[in-house]
């Protein structure tokens, strides 16, 4: 079994007895906290972890945190001492710091150029995925006085239809839902210790009905370009009187309505969905850790579960007694990017009657 190992200044500190690593792809950063205690001697040196301190987390030879000590706790009495050691990835400066860029306002902005302008303050490199090809320049991107890093890369990422997820070793990566594959099946009765899922209605409506609207041009006007109405269905919504109206921002065209319309209802039946699995250990039968943004196939017949999920979250737990893995499990679907609303598609679509 690997262990877990925290490296600041070159030394290698471990022998933790209790703890936990967590990554996902719902936060832009990943975290740890770790605890030891033993025997005081007489003479024995300090622990040289300090906050601030630069580090790494690793499992075996696979990193998965890289970046600063964010707090510690220290106890001790006549027979024993502990700490306690929390940080994050150097990605989590970007949630806690205030954006610092040249503009208010960005229009037909490159999204990789700008998303690394807005890290580079940070030491924090960003790329995109294997197999992602640089997408369309954001049409317009507002950065309000005080937003955080994050805030902004957020938007630009909703723009492209992007994830922006920590690669582990400090910088950040732009990635598609599920770009890759767990190596390893979730088995019940094989590999899975525990099960548990929650199913929430509550965010889902049997009809779904979107009210736009696109301003007129010099050639095109009436009502065909002021008032756009498209809807959607979840036919597994049983109440009929549920019914939620979306007036997206921006103008859109029937198409894109009618898409956007069928978006919500998409997403929302899979968010409503999630599952957390419980395996033994931190890894996969080939020994690699269990990933994040990874499709996993699923067999639980007692819930009622067979088929692909996606791991949206996975810690890595260690207590003195055991090691395990929990994986946060979601339909592929709740992470289906929002549709871009490209003006053209307007007049495309009028133009067909031309």
């Amino acid at each position: 079994m690997p262990e877990i190992t925290l490296h600041i200044n070159g030394k290698a500190f471990g022998g933790w007895k209790s703890g936990q690593v967590t990554r996902g792809i719902e936060a832009i950063s990943g975290g740890f906290d770790l605890s030891v205690s033993d025997r005081w001697e007489s003479g024995r040196e300090p622990w040289a972890i300090h906050e601030e301190d630069r580090c790494a987390v690793r499992i075996g030879n696979e990193t998965l945190i890289t970046g600063y000590v964010d707090k510690r706790r220290l106890s001790f009495d006549a027979g024993s001492r502990s700490i306690e050691v929390a940080g994050r990835d150097r990605t989590g400066d970007l949630v806690d710091c205030s954006a610092v860029l040249d503009k208010w306002e960005y229009l037909d902005v490159p999204v990789l150029e700008l998303a690394q302008k807005a890290a580079a303050p940070f030491g924090v490199t960003v790329k995109l995925g294997a197999g992602i090809a640089e997408p369309p320049p954001a049409r317009k991107i507002s950065v309000d006085p005080g937003d955080s890093a994050f805030t902004v890369l957020e938007r630009l990422c909703r723009a492209a239809s992007l994830l922006p997820v920590s690669d582990g070793l400090g910088g950040l990566a732009l990635l598609r839902p599920g770009s890759r594959r767990a190596d390893d099946a979730l088995v019940e009765g094989e590999n899975v210790l525990a099960f548990s899922g929650e199913f929430d209605a509550t965010g889902r409506y049997r009809r779904y009905v979107l009210m736009g609207q696109h301003a007129g041009s010099d050639k095109w006007f009436g009502e065909a370009t002021t008032s756009i109405t498209a809807e959607a269905y979840d036919s597994a919504v049983r109440r009929a009187a549920r019914v939620l109206v979306v007036r997206p921002e921006g103008n859109l065209s029937g198409a894109q309505a009618k898409t956007r319309a069928e978006w919500e209802a998409t997403v929302r039946a899979a968010r409503a969905t999630s599952l957390t699995v419980r395996v033994q250990g931190w890894t996969q039968s080939t020994g690699k850790v269990w990933p994040v943004n990874a499709l996993v196939a699923v067999r639980a017949p007692h819930a009622g579960v067979k088929g692909t999920m996606l791991i949206s979250q996975a810690t890595y737990r260690l207590s003195e007694s055991s090691t395990e893995t929990e994986l946060t499990l979601r339909p592929p679907s709740a992470f289906k990017p929002e549709p871009l609303l490209e003006p053209e598609g307007l007049w495309k679509e009028i133009a067909k009657g031309v």
